[in-house]
């Protein structure tokens, strides 16, 4: 008979790491289910979770916890014989399974069956027995795939938090590893010299217990920055573990290749083939760049997904899928030794090509908000396949590159679409066509980056290579550029003019981008000399997309129209296409021109007298992410900074600091809804005295929980649990980018710098 009492569960050699929210959720799921299953890949902590589940919850089983260790087992028809001999019951009869359900029909115990996944169909016929033969045993299984019975409630097991990019701070992931470091090497030190590498290194194995053990054991021969250099092989650098380990913990390819090894030959292709994504894939894109054959992709990556390979998540209503770094390096391994890697790059650069073209008429016509979320979504992917076509494919790629000069544009992303065009430059020497449109949008990115030098040795090389390859399509974009370049060298009066050249040569060749883009920025040149034409321009422009049925570039044609009309003292006009302008620029989640239409409309309410709602709208508009575009913020400033005086100087100080603040508080979907006259915003907070160094919030107001609204409290909840805006996104199941602005507006509005600010005050409060 078995003992009564604790059960078999070995006593823990090394101390356990964080894992707080895990261990809660399994503490409150397992009075409610019969069979919890921890569900994640290898590596991942599973078995050290299980067992200090067990000994958290060991007094609610007065017949004891105990463990069942199935890693080393390969035959399924021992399953249940090693239930039997885990609980100590003899070996006396031909037919286990009756006798252990007999032996078990009375307790109430905690069994825990460990690495289920290789043995997963006995391990659910088992479980299933078990479970429908005794009312008071409950089972705990850990498993790269969920054992499919009736009942069975599954817990994911995530990667440990890990350090936050920005803001830094304590993680389970930057404590389990310094903690390992320090016991393999006595003399390492965590200190805030290495800390920001040792926090770097637990973003780059992302979470991974194991990995992080692994790589703590090398501090006994390298530096935190030498492992950080090397962690490009993570299976190279991870390996050789404790010799006590299981053969499969000792390297964190051992881990991987045992889920590798039981995958079907079809999942394990596909497995390979999925490493060439990054940041994650849909399933249009998988069918599109993997070939299985004759083997369905659809059958091996539902098998992935249930072996915790690949991990499922949805963005909006689409499903989308991903790896974790140590699993996707160990597949282009295998992807490298097949000799495949380069045929299925190949096909992701051609995939990721196509979708960049798309923008060649996607971004001035009605297709341009599908484009430019797409585009933010595939983010990673584009950079992946950019960085393997730039070694590959060098003129196929500066095409690629130069098409996506909107989506650097619009996107706050300038520096980084500088950077590519500059290399793709680089590595294309050659005088061809190709090259001309990338030195005319590299001279474009860097005007706008207020680098006036490279602009013009750009322009510069652009027109003579034009002139040699008699390249006259170019002229209209080129023209252009040489606007810019004017304007930022303070001939604005040439400036104007090139603009209107550069109008003129768009229509003669029927270039409509080139034409929209002209119409935009000739009319704020204009607008900032009060030159004539400024109505035509803008009616023209609003015409022109209007036909197209762009919504970006007609967000910001509406905008001018706005800006015309307020011009003109036509107030009613002017807010009613401000409005429409803030619902289309709204349509994209990073354009850089939605501030620019918060504070027309802003000028347009102070023009009618309403001082208090246009401090809020100016409010609104510095609490979103202003243009990058250096030189057109040079052109707002003109006529911002004048209009905002005027309506401090009318409300007075104190009253302006009061409706501003209220303004800047509200999340982007309130501000836009009040913009729009959908609701009314939140009454501002009495005057605050005015001191020599004002603060941004009173310390009363921080502590008011109700100045966040639910969502907000959730993510305040999550910092304060040293969570990751990934780690958030993926709790909350929304995009890192809504997590990030979650967090903005959390601390904009407690008037705080820091996370760990904001996590005190969620634990002061209550949260």
């Amino acid at each position: 008979m078995a003992r009564r009492g604790n059960g078999n569960l070995p006593a823990e050699v090394t101390s356990f790491v964080g894992r707080r929210d895990e261990l809660a959720t399994a503490k409150r799921l397992l009075p409610t289910t019969r069979v919890l299953t921890l569900l994640g890949p290898g590596g991942m902590g599973k078995t050290r979770l299980s067992r200090q589940i067990g000994q958290l919850v060991a007094r609610a089983f007065p017949d004891g916890v105990w463990l069942v260790e199935l890693a080393d087992l390969q035959d399924p028809n021992l399953v249940t014989l090693s239930v039997a001999e885990a609980l100590n019951l003899r070996d006396e009869s031909t037919a286990p399974l009756p006798r252990l359900t007999e032996f078990l029909a009375d307790k109430r115990l905690l069994l825990i069956l460990d690495n289920c996944e290789h043995l997963i169909e006995a391990c659910a016929a088992l479980v299933g027995r078990i479970i429908a033969t005794t009312p008071d045993v409950r089972v705990l299984a850990t498993s790269r795939e969920v054992l499919g019975i009736p009942g069975e409630q599954v817990m994911p097991v995530p990667p440990l938090t890990v350090p936050d990019a920005d803001t830094g701070g304590e993680s389970d992931a930057l404590q389990l590893f310094i903690e390992r470091a320090s016991a393999a090497n006595p003399g390492f030190k965590a200190t805030p010299a290495n800390r920001a590498v040792l926090a770097e290194i637990c973003r780059r194995l992302e979470g991974m217990p194991l990995a992080l053990e692994l790589a703590a054991l090398r501090l006994r021969m390298f530096t935190p920055e030498q492992i950080l250099h090397r962690l490009d092989d993570t299976m190279g650098l991870l390996s050789a573990g404790p010799r006590t380990a299981p053969e499969r913990q000792q390297t964190i390819e051992g881990a991987i290749r045992w889920s590798y090894n039981l995958c079907t030959p079809a999942e394990q292709s596909l497995w390979e083939q999925l490493s060439v994504f990054a940041g994650g894939f849909d399933i249009e894109a998988a069918e599109t760049i993997c070939d299985l054959g004759a083997g369905s992709l659809v059958g091996a990556l539902t098998g992935l997904v249930d072996k915790s390979v690949v991990a499922q998540r949805y963005d909006g209503d689409a499903a989308r899928y991903s790896m974790l770094e140590p699993i996707r390096q160990f597949a282009a391994d295998r992807l490298a030794e097949r000799g495949d890697a380069q045929a299925v790059r190949a096909r992701h650069r051609a995939h990721y090509r196509d979708l960049a073209m798309r923008g060649q008429t996607a971004y001035w016509t009605a297709d341009d908000v599908q484009w430019f979320r797409e585009l933010t979504r595939e983010h990673a992917n584009l950079r992946a396949a950019l960085r393997s076509g730039l070694e590959d494919e060098p003129l196929e790629t500066i095409a690629t590159v130069t098409v996506l000069r909107p989506f650097w544009e619009h996107n706050r992303f300038l520096s980084e679409g500088y950077r590519w065009l500059t290399e793709a430059l680089e590595r294309n020497p050659e005088p061809t066509a190709e090259r001309v449109k990338a030195l005319s949008s590299a001279a474009s990115l860097a005007a706008l980056l207020g680098d006036r030098e490279s602009a013009a040795r750009l322009v510069r090389d652009c027109l003579e290579l034009a002139v040699t390859l008699e390249d006259s399509e170019i002229m209209a974009e080129v023209t252009l550029d040489r606007s810019l370049l004017a304007f930022a060298d303070g001939d604005r009066q040439r400036s104007l003019e090139l603009g209107r050249a550069a109008i003129e040569l768009a229509v003669e060749h029927d270039q409509h981008a080139i034409e929209m883009d002209s119409h935009a920025f000739v009319f704020m040149c204009a607008m900032v000399q009060d030159a004539p034409g400024r109505t035509e321009l803008a009616e023209r422009f609003l015409k022109l997309t209007t036909a197209s049925g762009s919504h970006l570039l007609g967000g910001l044609a509406l905008w001018t129209v706005g800006i015309d009309h307020w011009r003109l003292g036509e107030l009613a006009a002017a807010a009613e296409f401000h409005g429409r302008a803030i619902e289309q620029l709204a349509l994209f989640e990073r354009c850089v021109w939605l501030s620019s239409a918060f504070e027309g409309l802003a000028w347009t309410v102070s023009a009618n007298g309403d001082y208090e709602r246009a401090a809020r709208l100016l409010g609104a508009a510095e609490s979103l992410q202003r243009s990058t575009i250096r030189l057109a913020h040079t052109i707002t400033i003109a006529v911002g900074d004048k209009e905002r005086l005027t309506v401090r100087d009318a409300l007075g100080e104190e009253a302006f600091r009061a409706a501003f603040g209220a303004g800047a508080n509200l999340p982007l979907n309130e501000a836009i809804d009040y913009a729009l006259g959908r609701s009314a915003a939140r009454a501002p907070e009495p005057p605050e005295p005015v001191t020599e160094r004002a603060p941004r919030k009173s310390a009363a107001r921080a502590a008011e929980t109700n100045i966040l609204t639910r969502r907000e409290k959730d993510v305040a909840r999550l910092v304060a649990a040293g969570h990751s805006n990934k780690r958030i996104a993926a709790d909350l199941v929304i995009s890192i980018r809504t997590a990030e602005t979650h967090v903005e507006h959390i601390l904009t509005k407690l008037g705080f710098t820091s996370r760990t600010q904001v996590a005190a005050w969620a634990h002061e409060n209550g949260l």
